[in-house]
């Protein structure tokens, strides 16, 4: 990267599509940040071309297709019935086959993938209409170098940028300022347990938004936090107040 004479920012940087006018971009990471990054760049007009990094499989949805899993999930729908109903609306929405555009879907459902991993599904903010028309163009393949402005590909492809967005992740430095977490967080500074028990500890301590699950499931952990504390409350006010010791009257 030191050999790289453009710009180069990671997506925790990233403000907006100034800086990057006339320029080619490749955003590396098909997330959530680099997703939405990537439509940035091409509906502002800034940048003359934008390309993304998209190595592995992805479940592209849409908010409104998610809310209707999420709403059958809570009514006690089989996660297979709720992926089914959410992979038919996603077809009529994207088509059939997303692949051909570089998006390719996992074998595992999108609710199953949530249930069992830390993998959350691309929520489309206008982006896949950019790759369908061609505004953003999708790499399959990872990198393998970067000399000057070109960077080859694992593919061997080699293509010239003048910036690069890394949407790689992040890491978590709540290990550097949390004293005492009761178990709940990790050496890595994520949830020790596995989802979906992670958000609790044992000493009224909770965590939201430490399994990768995204924004989305940051929210759901909010409300499964709120919920708890919600209810601690009603518990605790329906227990009998405590009385003080009988007076007998004498002083």
């Amino acid at each position: 990267m030191e050999t790289f004479p453009g710009k180069v920012v990671h997506a925790v940087d990233y403000r907006s599509a100034e800086g990057f006018k006339g320029k080619s971009v490749l955003v590396v990471g098909g997330g959530n940040s680099g997703m939405e990054i990537a439509y940035d760049l091409s509906t502002s007009g800034a940048a003359a071309a934008v390309s993304i990094v998209v190595r592995g499989e992805v479940h592209l949805v849409s908010r409104e297709i998610w809310s209707v899993g999420m709403t059958l999930q809570r009514n006690h729908l089989p996660t297979w019935a709720v992926d089914k109903v959410v992979l038919l609306m996603c077809a009529v929405v994207f088509g059939g086959d997303t692949a051909r555009y570089g998006l390719r879907r996992p074998a595992v459902g999108p609710f199953a993938m949530k249930m069992t991993t830390p993998a959350y599904p691309v929520f489309d903010v206008g982006t896949f209409a950019k790759i369908r028309s061609g505004e953003i163009r999708v790499v399959r393949a990872g990198i393998k170098s970067v000399r000057g402005s070109d960077v080859e590909f694992l593919d061997g492809r080699r293509h010239a940028f003048d910036a690069i967005v890394f949407a790689t992740g992040y890491r978590s430095t709540t290990k550097q300022w949390l004293k005492g977490d009761d178990g709940l967080i990790d050496d890595d500074g994520m949830a020790a347990r596995s989802y979906p028990d992670h958000w609790k500890g044992e000493n009224g301590l909770y965590c939201a938004g430490m399994v990768r699950r995204g924004i989305y499931g940051s929210g759901e952990d909010a409300e499964l936090i709120a919920d708890d504390i919600s209810k601690q409350k009603k518990r605790r006010s329906s227990e009998p107040a405590h009385s003080g010791p009988i007076s007998n009257g004498s002083p």
